[in-house]
């Protein structure tokens, strides 16, 4: 059964973000992990010729993520793993590239989550993400603000006027690329420790 959100989200896939996450997720490499795995649109833009290990987290596991690694052909190499991004249960340093996309809109603790890809992520580690952003121009951010409290409840729990780039920032990473994607509401980028 398709949601409300994924819908929605349909357009903006669409019309960007397939090829946003296509260009931002062919830079992962080495042990990877993948915070909030979703329904599992990712994986077919990872080159497995380059990647040793996927990791995909999510805090409830989508029939269709199950589906989509089964059919791969690379499953030998891919596991999921049901947890939250605020309690990573891996070892310290344990990853070369991390990513996350449209995930920290409803993480409750966004600062512990970005401590724990910290933790988990190597030291010459990169982090690769794609997030919807409160934007900047005045007008959307009066509108998302006005509408994110409904938006909250029939999109389970994913807040629009979050700060992707300042929560980084204030939890120690550096931010090395980081693009609009659309009209400021989208961006994409890397970052490292």
């Amino acid at each position: 059964m398709v949601s409300f959100y994924d819908s929605f989200m349909y357009l903006f896939e669409k019309r960007f973000l397939r090829k946003a996450r296509r260009s931002i997720l062919t830079k992962a490499s080495g042990s990877v992990l993948e915070i909030g795995g979703g329904t599992g649109l990712n994986l077919k833009q990872y080159h497995f010729d380059v990647i040793d290990s996927l990791v995909i987290t999510d805090i409830d596991i989508d029939k269709r993520l199950i589906k989509r690694v089964q059919k791969h052909d690379s499953i030998n190499k891919i596991k999921i793993n049901k947890t939250s991004v605020e309690d990573l249960p891996f070892p310290n340093a344990s990853f070369d590239t991390v990513i996350f996309t449209l995930v920290f809109c409803t993480v409750k603790d966004v600062n512990q989550g970005l401590q724990e890809i910290k933790r988990v992520l190597k030291d010459d580690g990169k982090l690769l993400f794609i997030e919807h952003i409160h934007p900047k121009k005045k007008s959307l951010r009066t509108i998302f603000n006005w509408i994110n409290p409904v938006w909250r409840k029939i999109s389970s729990g994913c807040n629009l006027n979050r700060d992707i780039r300042s929560s980084l920032v204030e939890n120690g990473f550096q931010i090395g690329e980081y693009q609009y994607l659309t009209k400021q509401i989208f961006v994409g980028g890397c970052a490292k420790k």
